[in-house]
């Protein structure tokens, strides 16, 4: 009797907790509730005004603001008042932050070292309300030992000055991920395509970090920089593979009639995934030039490899497909399996 009680009393007590957590967390909504509900039509009120300067802003607002949790509320408002705005309306948000002292709590989240996720949060919210003067502060954490505090810190850079913001190339040891790569290239896109980056280019594709050299390359193709292409030629010789495959697709966005040729030289010192690579964007732009070439690689030991030059073959070159109906005469096996495929997607 005596355990059963005591489990009884032990699930009251759970209950209780529950309990009390639960009208706890109700509580604290509804009082973020009212809390927005109060700062969205205070802002609305007044970034809506010519001008914020001169403006008497209520002491009831600056009471409220008393509160750590309105005043976070008060962030998220008005940064997402400034995505939805431009011009003077734009300005007047950012006036009204910095006005209620709002960017000094973004700058203390940023100081924060000890929770990444605040100081991504606080660079977040500087970068996005354009506070320019603390430019120098952010660019020293485009090479933080956390993912996510310089993966903020590089877009910030590039979100208030474009294209320079790219200079941290220069210094960061890092790596710079796959997904990186792509909010960087999506951030750079807001400020125009026509950029000259081959005085700048050259400098990251020397760069010790393979991942600068990726995206230096990712670069060079996004915005057709074809005066580097010796430099990218060069790449293909580098000792990393996602710097070589990377070269091999950046040469095929700025090829011309020698690319293909180029690309033959070397295909042999490739791996199977790049040489794959390279006879699928063959099938664009090889000519006769290529035909022998592609026949030798008919007894290549890789199937796949004899399939994709046979490819080229029946697409590109004089007779390519009565070179393969002949090579299935002489070897049916994989050749007339490989010449149906070829016609079929003829």
């Amino acid at each position: 009797m005596m355990g059963v009680e005591i489990m009884s009393v032990c699930i009251l007590l759970i209950v209780a907790l529950i309990y009390i957590q639960t009208i706890a967390k109700k509580r604290l909504f509804f009082h973020t509730e009212r809390i927005k509900s109060n700062i969205e039509v205070w802002i609305s009120h007044i970034i809506l005004e010519e001008t914020i300067e001169g403006i008497d802003i209520p002491k009831k607002f600056f009471r409220m603001l008393n509160d750590p949790k309105a005043r976070q509320v008060a962030i998220d408002e008005l940064i997402k008042c400034k995505k939805n705005f431009s011009g003077a309306v734009a300005d007047n948000i950012v006036a009204l932050y910095n006005k209620l002292g709002l960017r000094e709590d973004s700058l203390l989240k940023m100081k924060n070292k000890r929770k990444w996720y605040i100081q991504a949060r606080g660079i977040q919210e500087l970068y996005l309300m354009d506070q320019k003067n603390l430019l120098t502060k952010i660019y020293r954490e485009t090479n933080s030992k956390h993912e996510f505090v310089r993966s903020e810190a590089q877009i910030a850079v590039i979100h208030l000055t474009g294209f320079n913001g790219l200079r941290f190339l220069d210094v960061i040891t890092y790596p710079l991920t796959l997904w990186q790569q792509i909010k960087l290239l999506e951030q750079l896109k807001l400020f125009g395509k026509k950029e000259d980056l081959s005085d700048r280019i050259p400098k990251w594709l020397l760069s010790k970090n393979d991942t600068v050299v990726v995206f230096a390359l990712r670069l060079a193709a996004e915005y057709q920089q074809f005066a580097v292409k010796d430099k990218v030629i060069d790449c293909l010789v580098h000792p990393s593979k996602i710097v070589r495959t990377q070269a091999i697709k950046t040469l095929i966005v700025l090829s011309d009639e020698k690319t293909a040729s180029m690309l033959m030289g070397y295909f042999a010192k490739e791996d199977f995934e790049n040489q794959v690579h390279i006879l699928n964007n063959l099938v664009n732009m090889a000519t006769d030039e290529q035909k022998e070439f592609m026949i030798r690689l008919l007894d290549a030991p890789d199937n796949i490899i004899k399939v994709k030059a046979a490819a080229v073959l029946a697409n590109n070159c004089t007779d390519g497909m009565q070179v393969i109906e002949r090579k299935a005469a002489i070897e049916p096996e994989p050749f007339e399996r490989i010449l149906r495929h070829v016609k079929s997607v003829k």
